[in-house]
């Protein structure tokens, strides 16, 4: 009983502190454009971020037609209801638990024009260790992966295996893509590894590039 009231309040704590805090910061979006081109023609895409900035990500993602692949861990569940509550639709499962179930949904999300967003090293780490599952999601549906990362001029960080991040009042909450990586499937196959270093590499220079920002 006491954990099912954890997992109603804390998602709803979050949503409401979260957004009182956001209100008085100012969100800057850079190299956007392909983002914003592929939401407004519905192309779909895979959004990948890392798990540090995925709270963040609540908000900048709020009320969007993008679906957020999530663990069927404990953890999980908080993260679920907290998207839910910001509007953003979610998808249970992860490489450990519920993984054939996911795939199915997320392909279905992206085969009807949707976007797909995935932290490629959750749900439990190595913090910012590349794991490929969205790699075959986007070559299965042709779909670019678009790489974001968001950083906070200051923020919070907590003492976990993500060093998770939030944003502290009147900040500068810094979205940063990096530009669209199309995926073909026959150099995944062939090239898997060249393939993971190529999109890692990609991904922290929208790292270090939100850092500058910040």
């Amino acid at each position: 009983m006491k954990s099912s009231f954890k997992v109603f309040i804390v998602p709803l704590l979050i949503k409401w502190l979260g957004s009182l805090i956001v209100l008085t910061c100012r969100i800057r979006y850079v190299n956007d454009h392909a983002y914003r081109e592929y939401l407004n023609e519905k192309k779909p895409f895979v959004s990948c971020l890392w798990h540090d900035c995925s709270t963040m990500a609540g908000w900048v993602m709020r009320n969007s037609p993008v679906t957020v692949v999530v663990s069927e861990s404990r953890d999980g569940e908080y993260v679920s209801r907290f998207a839910n509550l910001m509007g953003i639709k979610t998808i249970r499962g992860s490489t450990s638990r519920g993984a054939g179930k996911a795939v199915k949904a997320g392909l279905r999300v992206l085969r009807a024009g949707l976007p797909l967003a995935i932290t490629p090293d959750g749900p439990r780490g190595p913090r910012y260790q590349f794991q490929h599952g969205a790699l075959w999601f986007a070559a299965a549906c042709q779909a670019p992966i678009i790489p974001v990362h968001i950083k906070a001029s200051r923020a919070w960080e907590l003492n976990s295996w993500d060093r998770q991040t939030f944003p502290k009042p009147f900040s500068s909450i810094n979205v940063v893509f990096g530009d669209p990586i199309n995926i073909e499937r026959e150099r995944l196959e062939l090239e898997l590894q060249s393939v993971v270093d190529q999109v890692h590499a990609d991904m922290m220079l929208v790292v270090d590039a939100a850092s500058r920002f910040a």
